[in-house]
């Protein structure tokens, strides 16, 4: 179902847009020029906010100016990086998005809320989300065929239910913990007053744009929001960006255009790296800039946003608590806490000569070593960085401010 209109960026009130473009010059150097050859991304001292990365990159996740013919699919890139495109579609984000022809169910879900019954089933024509009401006035029902399901399913899913000119997100999601299905995040626990109330909130352009871009790749091509042509999941190129000239280049064998004509985020700067991967987990500026003050135990899922709170990450940050210094995109996440203990103990040593042989200071690395921790040397993460139970999310998330936490703090 086609979704033709201005994209996110395009979209934005002037005096919205000037604000933006005026914090972005005081922080950083502007290209807007896409290059034919170098993507160039702006090194920033600080965090900034997603739209500020936006308009000073060439190129920067959920940017959506690229064509369609700059894209050259995960199976071209497949073609020479075979081993880590297998180990890349084992990964949540791999897995990010679901669309309907894919979605699979053993069974129908189903979820009573006062006259309100709910359903998520399999028909022959597809995955239908149906709500029926009876009250005094007689019996009502509504029903909306699925076009995708969000979320990779390890902690949950929800549900993108069609609308003639949009989506509606829908009030009941799949939470794994339960095999069963709950009020999505962010929606009132308020009985809905109404049918089209508990189908879900009809989302947004702009919401949906973005939804789309964080869960999906290429969805907006040429600043034009085209959900059907979108690909499921985040792929190489979202990522990596757009990289039909990488292997065009690859082919004729031109070396330093191969390496030129695609990002890799393992370059760049502490700051950018966090904010590249908090364009969709929510960066420092995201989260401080458009979110409520008091967020509670919501922001832990916001990681690049904890990580900067962290004492250890100062003002300028530390190549050595970066997402990806812990974390390889190309993999399945690790979740075993002993497996990241060669991370802590590379700043927190008690052989602090060693370490600054091993971990000289440098802009890049700021802090050559710290203090040791006075109670043990494993499982370092399960005391300071522990996991937070997330009101309605029915999961747990690891907390990544860094920090020796205390009963008192909450």
């Amino acid at each position: 179902m086609p979704v033709l209109r201005p994209s996110l960026v395009t979209r934005f009130r002037p005096a919205v847009r000037h604000l933006f473009c005026v914090a972005a010059i005081a922080a950083v150097t502007l290209c807007y020029a896409r290059s034919n050859t170098t993507p160039q991304v702006v090194t920033a001292p600080t965090s900034l906010t997603t739209q500020e990365r936006m308009y000073a990159s060439a190129f920067w996740p959920t940017k959506g100016d690229a064509s369609a013919s700059e894209y050259a699919g995960e199976a071209a890139c497949a073609g020479c990086h075979a081993d880590i495109a297998s180990l890349q579609h084992q990964t949540p984000m791999y897995h990010a998005a679901t669309p309907a022809s894919l979605l699979s169910l053993h069974s129908p879900l189903k979820f009573q809320e006062s006259t309100f019954s709910y359903a998520v089933q399999q028909t022959v024509s597809g995955t239908i989300y149906s709500v029926d009401s009876v009250s005094a006035s007689g019996s009502h029902s509504d029903s909306r065929a699925v076009a995708w399901a969000f979320g990779n399913s390890e902690t949950g899913q929800t549900y993108l239910l069609r609308q003639k000119d949009g989506y509606i997100e829908s009030r009941l999601s799949y939470y794994t913990a339960l095999n069963a299905l709950d009020i999505t995040v962010g929606h009132s626990g308020q009985l809905p007053s109404s049918l089209h109330d508990a189908l879900g909130h009809e989302l947004a352009f702009d919401t949906a744009q973005r939804c789309f871009a964080c869960h999906t790749t290429a969805s907006t091509l040429s600043n034009v929001f085209v959900p059907e042509k979108s690909v499921p999941g985040v792929t190489c190129e979202a990522c990596h960006g757009p990289g039909a000239a990488h292997v065009v280049a690859a082919k004729t064998g031109k070396v330093r255009q191969t390496i030129a004509s695609v990002i890799n985020p393992a370059s760049m700067s502490p700051a950018d790296s966090v904010d590249f991967c908090g364009s969709c987990h929510r960066t420092f500026s995201d989260v401080a800039v458009f979110m409520p003050a008091n967020l509670g135990a919501i922001s832990v899922r916001f990681q690049p946003y904890r990580l900067e709170k962290s004492r250890c990450w100062g003002k300028t940050g530390d190549a050595r608590i970066t997402c990806i210094a812990c974390h390889d995109p190309h993999r399945p996440l690790v979740r075993e806490s002993a497996a990241y203990d060669h991370n802590c103990l590379a700043c927190h040593n008690s052989g602090s000569a060693q370490q600054v042989r091993d971990h000289p200071p440098s802009t890049s690395n700021p802090i050559p070593s710290a203090s040791g921790c006075k109670v043990a040397t494993n499982n370092c993460v399960t005391c300071h960085m522990p996991k937070v139970e997330v009101p309605q999310t029915h999961a747990s998330f690891t907390d990544h401010q860094i920090r020796i936490v205390r009963a008192s703090i909450p």
